[in-house]
């Protein structure tokens, strides 16, 4: 969904700093690193709403555009300030990319029209070389994913791509996963609707979910729920199951996630979060180790 905040900072000097954390959010199981990233101004209006990464590179996706940064020291090295394409913005009225992933040299974007109602979900692609768009892109259905489509995951095991809406509720049925096949994404020709593979009705209603990556063989979610917590999802029986509260302040805004193991020093969940009050100015990304 789109970034409430993070819009008060694009008048703010750009700066890039590396930090340590005074005090780790502890956890049964997830332990938060102690070196973190923290943007503001132009940088974190890049950076703002989702991550995703290949190993060697975070790809960013936020109100002010994508950005392409090594992991090890954020360089960025590729970037685009308009990634949304003026023909999706004429046809559809998308306005917002949401938490995007990484799969086989692509960046996978969610797109949404916030401004329209929510009315045409999308998936897009982006070449990961560069960040160019590569004119091809796919509709969901919309009766699946009422009120846009917050991020996106791929199982690459499974061959699968899932969403899930964003406001969920048992009673209306939406307390869900979709999964849709990658293979379809990644062929069917520009516009296609793309098919519904299966639902996995969830355990739990998951509303506020604002990105989720895979790990380990379950989803895992940053829901920006007032304990700002990350749930991990069996994508096969929809078990939910709570895993850690983010170290963020209780009106911080958590965005997207991204999974990839660097280490006990580096993490292996990545998460975005928006400060709150004073700090709203500031964009972070934090990462969290599992310790057990």
């Amino acid at each position: 969904m789109k970034l409430g905040r993070i819009s008060a900072v694009a008048a703010v000097a750009a700066a890039t700093l590396i930090g340590s954390a005074a005090s780790p959010a502890m956890a049964a199981t997830w332990t938060r690193a102690a070196d973190y990233q923290r943007w503001t101004g132009l940088n974190a209006l890049e950076r703002g709403q989702g991550v995703a990464t290949d190993g060697a590179y975070f790809y960013y996706a936020g109100p002010g555009g994508m950005v392409k940064a090594t992991v090890a020291n954020d360089s960025e090295v590729a970037s685009s300030v308009a990634p949304i394409p003026w023909e999706m913005r004429g046809t559809y009225g998308s306005d917002h990319i949401g938490d995007v992933e990484y799969y086989g040299g692509y960046v996978i974007a969610p797109i949404e029209d916030g401004d329209s109602g929510y009315q045409h979900p999308l998936l897009a692609l982006y070449n990961a070389s560069d960040l160019s768009y590569t004119g091809r892109y796919v509709q969901l259905p919309l009766a699946q994913m009422p009120g846009g489509v917050p991020w996106v995951a791929v199982d690459a095991a499974a061959g699968l791509v899932y969403t899930s809406p964003w406001d969920q509720d048992a009673a209306q049925g939406t307390n869900k996963l979709v999964a849709y096949s990658l293979h379809d994404l990644l062929n069917l020709p520009a516009g296609s609707t793309l098919p519904v593979v299966k639902t996995v009705t969830l355990s739990q209603p998951l509303s506020r979910i604002q990105g989720a990556a895979m790990w380990q063989g379950k989803l895992y979610a940053s829901v920006d729920d007032s304990a700002k917590s990350v749930h991990s999802i069996d994508v096969n029986s929809g078990q939910v199951a709570y895993e850690f509260h983010q170290d963020v302040e209780s009106g911080d805004e958590v965005q997207g996630i991204a999974a990839w193991d660097f280490g006990p020093s580096g993490g292996q969940l990545h998460i975005v979060n928006v400060g709150s009050g004073w700090k709203s100015i500031f964009l972070y990304l934090q990462h969290y180790t599992q310790t057990g």
